[in-house]
């Protein structure tokens, strides 16, 4: 197990515990406003990386870029979501904190990514770089083995060949 691993599984339960105890209506909100981001911010910190270079290499200004526009959009996804919640107060009642710390497993991963990415970014091709995309949650973060290995087990669920 490396540092990364031990930082990501904390990031992930630690958002699945606070959107649990925010409840269903604000998790929905978060995670579909994280899922925005997750799509939007590698288009614009690839813009930017592109226009405006502020570390010496491409890699390193790209995670620049990458983690900047992660958290600008982190926290008007936050705000907007808070307001959003407030204009409808979705509530499931006691299934509020099971299904918000569901979705807060959805918002962990999809931060862990962020942050492995951009350390993938930065670090390069180098022996870090290398050590992170080998490492349990890179390859299931980064690569995606698991999910992966279970479309590709589905799709192959009704061949007899």
């Amino acid at each position: 197990m490396t540092w990364y691993d031990l930082v990501a599984f904390l990031l992930i339960v630690v958002i699945a515990w606070v959107e649990s105890k925010r409840g269903f209506g604000r998790a929905l909100f978060d995670m579909l406003g994280a899922i925005i981001v997750l799509k939007l911010g590698p288009l614009v910190s690839d813009a930017l990386a592109g226009s405006i270079m502020v570390a010496g290499e491409k890699g390193e200004n790209q995670a620049f870029w990458l983690v900047i526009i992660a958290v600008v959009f982190a926290v008007l996804v936050v705000l907007v979501s808070r307001l959003i919640y407030q204009s409808t107060l979705l509530s499931l009642d006691y299934m509020d904190p099971v299904l918000g710390g569901a979705f807060g497993l959805v918002i962990g991963v999809i931060v862990v990514f962020f942050f492995l990415y951009s350390l993938q970014l930065a670090y390069g091709v180098s022996d870090e770089g290398k050590a992170l995309a080998e490492s349990f949650v890179g390859q299931e973060v980064l690569s995606l083995r698991t999910l992966h290995t279970i479309v590709d087990a589905l799709h192959n669920l009704g061949r007899m060949d």
